[in-house]
């Protein structure tokens, strides 16, 4: 009887900080403390399917916005705002530079390649194997979305899926 309630305790706090952990972060914009921080730059591999007009591997640009937007192939968010990340991308492209970063798919090449495929997204994607890129950018969950100026500071921060009107906002004022 003791070892059950045990499993059954157990199983309730661990059920309450999962349902914690989704509702508490969903599109919502991150606290000033990072804002105006330079961001890392890196060098990470780019997919195959975009070597050809990004090349191999894909730094920070100097001179040009960027929005970098981190996902994973079984993140049902993900998934959700792929669309409105490439529609963005085919508006703004030659003015600001998507990169998006798959991560915390160690292992999974295969699925991320698939969401890929699915999703349609032509901006370059790159492969954050080793969640390097991640622990750099103090990176909270997927997806989230950084969007950092012309000088390589951050103006803004979002976590959870991002909305059309969110992301126009942001790359509006990215773009002043």
């Amino acid at each position: 009887m003791t070892r059950l309630l045990i499993v059954v305790v157990v199983t309730a706090l661990l059920a309450g900080l999962f349902w914690f952990g989704i509702t508490a972060s969903q599109g919502r914009a991150i606290g000033p403390t990072q804002l105006g921080r330079v961001m890392p730059d890196f060098s990470r591999p780019v997919f195959a399917r975009y070597q050809a007009e990004f090349g191999e591997t894909l730094s920070l640009p100097t001179g040009k916005p960027v929005v970098v937007s981190f996902w994973a192939s079984w993140c049902g968010p993900c998934h959700a705002q792929a669309p409105t990340l490439e529609a963005a991308w085919r508006r703004y492209r030659d003015q600001v530079l998507f990169i998006g970063v798959n991560t915390q798919d160690r292992g999974n090449e295969r699925q991320a390649e698939a969401f890929l495929n699915q999703s349609g997204i032509t901006f370059p994607n790159v492969k954050d194997l080793d969640n390097r890129l991640g622990v750099d950018y103090g990176l909270f969950g997927v997806p989230e979305t950084f969007f950092i100026r012309r000088d390589g500071t951050l103006q803004h921060r979002h976590a959870g899926p991002i909305t059309t009107a969110q992301l126009s906002a942001q790359l509006e004022e990215l773009l002043q």
